[in-house]
């Protein structure tokens, strides 16, 4: 449980540090690249990552401003739990480590269902206009 708290702190703090959102952004990046390419038990957990940060990428770059603050935070607790390696379950156990990165990454995309589907239209709706 303290680890999560110290997880939650440092959230905090990232989602208030352009440069420290970059850094996460880009960590979670190279995590979710190094994870087994063909493990269909990772792929949906790797596209909840992905809708995540996909979603911290355009509010870094501005270019969708609708999320709350609340968001944002959690967002960057889902990111900064899942790159950290000693979290509640180490990532280096085999077969479980990643078991709590998912817990938490699927507890927040529940979480952040309406947002996700708000982000989601406005995704769509800047792919039409690029057509």
């Amino acid at each position: 449980m303290e680890k999560t708290k110290k997880i939650w702190e440092k959230a905090k703090k990232t989602a208030t540090d352009k440069d420290a959102m970059k850094a996460t952004l880009s960590n979670a990046g190279n995590k979710l690249k190094s994870l087994a390419k063909n493990s269909n038990e990772l792929q949906e957990f790797k596209s909840k990552l992905e809708i995540l940060m996909r979603m911290f990428q355009a509010h870094l770059s501005r270019e969708y401003r609708a999320f709350p603050i609340s968001t944002i935070i959690l967002i960057v607790f889902a990111l900064v739990y899942f790159i950290t390696p000693t979290d509640l379950i180490p990532d280096f156990i085999p077969a479980v480590g990643f078991t709590d990165d998912a817990s938490v990454v699927f507890l927040i995309v529940k979480k952040l269902n309406r947002d996700i589907k708000k982000f989601h239209r406005w995704e769509e709706e800047q792919w039409e206009q690029a057509d």
